[in-house]
């Protein structure tokens, strides 16, 4: 069965406990990593002047604590890492992701619904977004 190392275990702790439901669900049954929950301001402010967020610090939700935001994405365990240029892989985790999120707001289990930045829109395609954010999952007030 798949499981967090340490690090992942650790940028989780710093997020909303429905991302940790979401994200400690998943983990379950699909290999992934959590590369980033609560940012501080220095970090923010260098993944805006990387072109990797849109907002410097304190607009980010990564820059509130407990994190309403974090970054995560699928590990492959014979590359022991994440291909960051396998495009595909990271919207077929993110669908994963969403359901896993639908499933658990039926049910009451968390409170806000989850936005995936490769579809901020939430209409199902990719192609349409200005801005994209593979591995970023934020969430929004129902």
């Amino acid at each position: 069965m798949p499981k967090f190392g340490k690090a992942s275990r650790e940028r989780l702790a710093t997020c909303h406990p429905d991302l940790q439901l979401v994200f400690n669900t998943a983990i379950k049954t699909v290999e992934c990593s959590i590369f980033c929950g609560h940012r501080g301001e220095a970090n923010q402010n260098k993944a805006f002047d990387n072109g990797l967020s849109q907002v410097r610090y304190p607009e980010s939700k990564h820059n509130q604590f407990p994190s309403m935001a974090t970054d995560a994405g699928p590990y492959f365990i014979e590359l022991k890492n994440t291909d960051w240029e396998d495009h595909k892989a990271f919207a077929v985790f993110a669908g994963y992701c969403m359901r896993i999120a639908d499933e658990l707001l039926d049910k009451k289990l968390i409170t806000h619904r989850l936005r995936w930045g490769g579809d901020w829109d939430g209409d199902g395609r990719t192609s349409d977004e200005t801005f994209v954010d593979l591995p970023h999952f934020e969430l929004v007030k129902v």
